[in-house]
């Protein structure tokens, strides 16, 4: 399958993702401005930004006809995906497997990942030596359960993610691919949807710890939730695929149990108000909308105070795929300000620097990372 086609595949899984995920689920109170949102303004907090940007970049790749082929990383040759002799079938532009795992299709360029390094390096030199900077850019399904046969219908993400770290100058770099790699027989994505799950993001939380030389809290000390019947939002970006449809699986989270300060602040890091972290799935109308359960969504800008005394503080800049990791750092750091780089709307780095961060981690998939999501970044610098 050539370069071009591939592309255009992407960009079909991407649009349709969107254009479902427009019609369905029901308004419910915005966490940040106490009104009740639209089901667009919903959904969109519940992560389907970043893959909105990456429709816009796919499509110019095509139009370019951007050469994208890169040999896959040495730790990756004996990887065998757990699901590999799995039949499936693409549904608008989504491979869906017979046990209803449904797996977006990557396809972007390599120039808005170094667009993406160059940002982040930006960031570094304005903060300057006393603030540690890390870049923690997260696989998605693809790289761990697209089975062999299917392995032309999408470029692989890894190659992507090694030449940003390439690129990237005095920031440290998150392996979140090895942390999952051993895990990838439990539950650290869902099928249904396009997230990882909260005990993906926990492994990846307890690599970025032992890098930053903090402390972490062990699983065993949270609270665990289970609510059964969820199906994420690829049910609809495959165009409501049956194989999704009716294999709902369970929504998990993790509540730590240490008592923690949350507060909710607007776009302009104004306005604060104080609540819980996090929220119950029957909050929200849609199945779909069951990610919100971290932060009710991404609009707003959220400070943790842990009442830690490390006198480490740290800023986590992200997409959705931060906000069920956030927490699994609470036993880490003195504070912890959320900031999602769709949403924000003051200076992240004069936000850093007036409340004292001293560590700041990029934290988002890959289809934030290497399509126009990046730019966002450099808007709010």
């Amino acid at each position: 399958m050539n370069t071009k086609f591939k592309q255009i595949v992407s960009a079909i899984a991407f649009s349709s993702l969107i254009l479902t995920l427009t019609g369905c689920g029901a308004g419910q109170p915005d966490a940040a401005e106490g009104r009740s949102s639209s089901p667009l303004e919903d959904l969109v907090k519940s992560g389907a930004s970043e893959i909105s940007s990456a429709v816009h970049s796919a499509s110019e790749e095509v139009s370019q006809n951007v050469s994208r082929n890169g040999a896959a990383p040495s730790n990756e040759t004996s990887y065998i995906p757990p699901e590999n002799n799995m039949k499936g079938e693409v549904s608008d532009g989504i491979l869906v497997l017979e046990n209803g795992r449904g797996i977006m299709l990557y396809g972007i360029g390599y120039e808005p990942g170094r667009n993406y390094a160059a940002t982040v390096n930006k960031y570094k030199e304005q903060l300057g030596k006393n603030v540690n900077v890390y870049s923690m850019v997260v696989p998605t399904q693809v790289t761990f359960y697209m089975p062999d046969e299917y392995a032309e219908l999408s470029d692989k993400e890894l190659p992507h993610i090694d030449d940003i770290n390439e690129h990237l100058s005095g920031i440290i770099p998150i392996d979140a691919y090895a942390a999952l790699k051993s895990h990838v027989n439990e539950e650290i994505y869902y099928r249904t949807d396009h997230h990882w799950s909260q005990l993906g993001a926990y492994y990846a939380a307890e690599a970025f710890a032992e890098t930053a030389k903090v402390p972490f809290d062990d699983l065993s000390t949270y609270d665990k939730h289970e609510q059964s019947g969820y199906v994420g939002t690829l049910y609809g970006s495959s165009n409501e695929d049956p194989r999704i449809g009716s294999n709902p699986e369970t929504f998990v989270w993790y509540v730590p149990k240490r008592e923690v300060s949350t507060t909710y602040l607007d776009a302009k890091a104004q306005d604060g108000y104080s609540g819980s972290y996090f929220f119950k799935p029957d909050d929200f109308g849609s199945t779909a909308e069951w990610n919100l359960t971290y932060m009710g969504g991404d609009s707003h800008i959220v400070h943790v105070e842990t009442g830690l005394n490390t006198g480490r503080k740290l800023m986590i800049l992200k997409d959705s795929y931060a906000d069920s990791l956030a927490p699994c750092l609470f036993g880490s750091f003195d504070d912890i300000w959320v900031v999602d780089m769709r949403y924000c709307e003051t200076s992240a780095v004069k936000l850093a620097q007036d409340n004292g961060i001293t560590d700041l981690l990029f934290c988002s998939c890959t289809f934030s990372a290497t399509a126009n999501n990046q730019y966002k970044l450099a808007e709010i610098m």
